[in-house]
């Protein structure tokens, strides 16, 4: 049976492949343009996460509980990573 993520991939890899050539052109033009706009959308991702959370009250008074789902999720991402890479 074929395996979707390995078909994910591998259709990533061939976009990628096609599109790198000129990427890369349009990155060496612009390094300065892509870096802003680069820091902006994580400014941006961040700030409006941030927010999300703030909406859930539970956090409020309470960052240990941020803090230890951020673990759980930094701990089972790892351990697909591990699974996913033999």
């Amino acid at each position: 049976m074929n395996d979707p993520l390995r078909h994910i991939e591998s259709l990533a890899e061939s976009t990628n492949a096609s599109m790198s050539s000129r990427g890369k052109n349009v990155f060496r033009r612009y390094p300065l343009t892509f870096t802003l706009l680069t820091l902006f959308g994580v400014t941006a991702l961040h700030e409006g996460v941030k927010v999300v959370l703030d909406s859930f009250h539970i956090f409020e008074g309470h960052p240990f509980y941020l803090i230890l789902i951020g673990l759980v999720v930094l701990t089972i991402t790892g351990t697909l990573y591990k699974k996913l890479d033999k």
